[in-house]
């Protein structure tokens, strides 16, 4: 008399989709833990070094390389190369460090309060730091004639 019926098929699917949003929960939860453990800043700094290094080289040089070898990237390409990069910084990166890849966003965050300004002299320092190590990797192929490696030639 005092017994429950068996569950159903329906029950148990509602039972899976329940524990499956307590576990998306407490991952959630668990990524915000770690965003704020100052113990994990030297990873967010680094992926954020890596990830502004890309786009940064990215962006500059393509253009770079399409002045300097006329008709090897195309304009297009060289347009949409940085809005990828974008995208896979932030599915890669975005969860360690935010993906702020620009000091302006950073600063813009810490503004309307979305990221400690603690965190923001590193983050700029590091965004900038990316701008001429950038410089410096691609100034040596800004020119047809110039040899990035002894030995071998710009044009093969």
């Amino acid at each position: 008399m005092g017994e429950s019926p068996e569950p159903t098929g329906a029950d148990e699917r509602v039972r899976a989709r329940r524990s499956l949003v307590d576990y998306e929960a407490d991952r959630l939860v668990t990524t915000f833990e770690d965003f704020a453990d100052p113990s994990q800043e030297w990873r967010r700094l680094f992926s954020e070094l890596l990830g502004t290094f890309f786009l940064v080289l990215v962006a500059a040089g393509g253009g770079m390389i399409g002045q300097a070898f006329p008709n090897t990237v195309s304009r297009s390409a060289a347009v949409v190369a940085p809005g990828l990069m974008v995208l896979a910084i932030i599915l890669f990166m975005g969860k360690v460090s935010g993906a702020h890849l620009n000091p302006a966003v950073s600063i813009a965050f810490a503004l309307r309060g979305d990221f400690p300004w603690r965190r923001v002299p590193g983050y700029v320092v590091v965004q900038l730091a990316c701008g001429s190590a950038v410089r410096e990797t691609c100034s040596g192929s800004s020119s047809p004639t110039s040899r990035p490696w002894p030995g071998l030639s710009a044009s093969g």
